[in-house]
């Protein structure tokens, strides 16, 4: 009686192995970046015009994070923060690093790949911003400074009050962890194609800042707070909300 009992369990945990892993073939996220198109000026909210001469980011690793602990799993994720730009892909990441040329956005996407996670509910997602490697997407002779940097911001700042005009320089070497949350939980327990896009509002970079009475060391900063809190990801409309 016993041996039948057994035999049972394990019929069940192969039937539930198998299907497992016929959903899990089955789910796929695919992952665009989409910046914002870039203007000629940017106005700030202190009464500054920015006109960017050049501005690139390198986002490298990009993770879903799962619902369950997901305060935990974060924090498992952040500690320690290495600058390994290329790391290898998983099922809920993708590790190739991809230079953005915010020059030439139009405010079109970028693809970056397609991750095939098992089944569970995901709350958020893990970018990383940080330098890029010889391996990284976009390398160019123009961007090979973006192996040194995180982000790079060059251009002009305008006082609109007096007229007065000053460089603009901030370079961002640092790993950036950027928590990104989403609006509803991703939900797999089928075969499904998802698509996520994590939007990049550079043109909020510069707010909150007073070129005037702020030094270059607090500009960037406040600049590096804002890449972060500039990027969002949105899923598409659940059929509820059609």
């Amino acid at each position: 009686m016993r041996s039948r009992l057994l035999i049972a369990i394990a019929l069940l945990n192969l039937a539930s192995l198998v299907h497992c892993m016929r959903v899990t073939d089955g789910i796929e996220v695919d992952v665009a970046y989409q910046p914002k198109a870039t203007p000629a000026q940017i106005r700030t909210d202190m009464g500054y015009r920015v006109a960017l001469e050049r501005a690139l980011i390198v986002l490298g690793k990009v993770e879903l994070i799962r619902c369950d602990n997901f305060v935990a799993d974060l924090r498992g994720l952040l500690a320690p923060a290495r600058a390994r730009a290329h790391v290898l892909d998983t099922p809920t990441s993708l590790g190739v690093p991809l230079i953005i040329d915010l020059m030439e956005s139009a405010g079109t996407p970028e693809f970056a790949g397609t991750m095939k996670p098992p089944p569970g509910r995901y709350c958020g997602l893990r970018v990383l911003g940080m330098p890029a490697d010889q391996d990284a997407v976009g390398l160019t002779d123009e961007t090979l400074d973006m192996m040194q940097n995180s982000v790079l911001i060059a251009g002009q700042v305008e006082d609109e009050s007096t007229g007065e005009e000053t460089p603009l320089l901030a370079r961002i070497w640092e790993v950036l962890d950027c928590e990104v949350r989403f609006d509803r939980p991703l939900v797999f327990d089928s075969p499904v194609l998802e698509s996520v896009s994590i939007q990049i509002d550079h043109t909020s970079w510069f707010d909150g800042i007073d070129f005037a009475l702020q030094d270059s060391n607090a500009v960037q900063q406040q600049i590096t707070e804002n890449v972060r809190s500039s990027l969002q990801a949105v899923l598409p409309l659940a059929e509820a909300d059609l």
